[in-house]
């Protein structure tokens, strides 16, 4: 009898594809809830990769969420939310996988929600864009990597960015921005600013009523500087670039200038006779400041 052996060359490719195909469960029915409100509305989220986008729903009584699960599905995330009084906690995160997935890219969730215009928020999310639009309140932002986008906003906003280009746009009130790589482009109404970039250009207008109740300071680390000012803005003016020019079109009672090689250019003086200070600073790059 003649005895016939067979070799498993299929094997291991049968186990590789055993292990690498983490989900094939793709998109699936949006995940949608109301949560009613009586008084000022609080929101809490954390989406993790998801993209999200907070806008105002007006003189709605509610807030409202959405999920769209784009080419996910829900069997990938780990969903927790909850109401307490007014206030909304929402988390969405990614389940940990082994493995890989076959078929290219797929997009991530996608996270709306509608607040009442008044409310105040708090947004964290990992790697995904970020918009927020018309909330008047308390805004406090974090993202690890991706864009933020702000505009229509009044209160007391505050963002840290760690990776990804920056826009606020038609804000008023106080403003604290710290941001370590991306562009960073800001305009608005403000009463006080902290504004900081490790690494990127910064483009900044003060917009016509802008007055300044208290020190403000803006600064980049490394990057070029446009700052805009109204021609009625009264301040005490200090201006620093460690590496490059100073460009100043406003005028300035001049209380001190200094130009040496060795120590970067500097310029003290005042605006409409003075009022809270107002430091622009720069490593490296030049500074523009320039009427509205």
């Amino acid at each position: 009898m003649r005895v016939v052996r067979l070799v498993p060359f299929c094997l291991p490719a049968l186990i590789l594809m055993a292990v690498g195909v983490v989900s094939t469960q793709a998109g699936g029915a949006d995940w949608q809830k109301s949560y009613p409100v009586s008084g000022k509305a609080s929101v809490a989220l954390s989406t993790g990769d998801a993209s999200t986008e907070v806008r105002s729903c007006g003189s709605c009584r509610e807030v409202r969420i959405r999920v769209e699960w784009n080419d996910r599905g829900p069997g990938d995330y780990i969903l927790n939310e909850f109401k307490s009084g007014d206030h909304v906690n929402f988390e969405l995160k990614e389940k940990p996988h082994l493995g890989f997935h076959i078929g290219g890219v797929r997009r991530g969730p996608h996270v709306t929600v509608e607040t009442p215009s008044v409310a105040d928020l708090e947004a964290r999310t990992a790697d995904g864009a970020l918009k927020v639009s018309g909330i008047q309140g308390g805004v406090e932002l974090h993202t690890s990597d991706g864009a933020v986008d702000v505009w229509d906003v009044a209160g007391a906003v505050r963002l840290t960015a760690s990776d990804g280009a920056i826009r606020i746009h038609n804000a008023s009130g106080t403003l604290e921005s710290r941001s370590s790589d991306g562009s960073v482009a800001i305009d608005g109404r403000f009463t006080a600013l902290q504004v900081h970039t490790s690494d990127g250009s910064l483009d900044l207008t003060l917009a016509e009523g802008s007055k300044l109740t208290a020190a403000s300071h803006i600064e980049s680390s490394d990057g070029q500087m446009k700052v805009r000012l109204p021609r009625t803005l009264a301040a005490d003016l200090d201006v620093h670039t460690s590496d490059g020019r100073i460009n100043c079109s406003l005028p300035v009672t001049t209380e001190g200038y200094n130009s040496s090689s060795n120590s970067g250019h500097s310029l003290r003086g005042r605006l409409n006779a003075g009022g809270a200070p107002l430091a622009i600073h720069t490593s490296d790059g030049n500074v523009t400041i320039t009427v509205l």
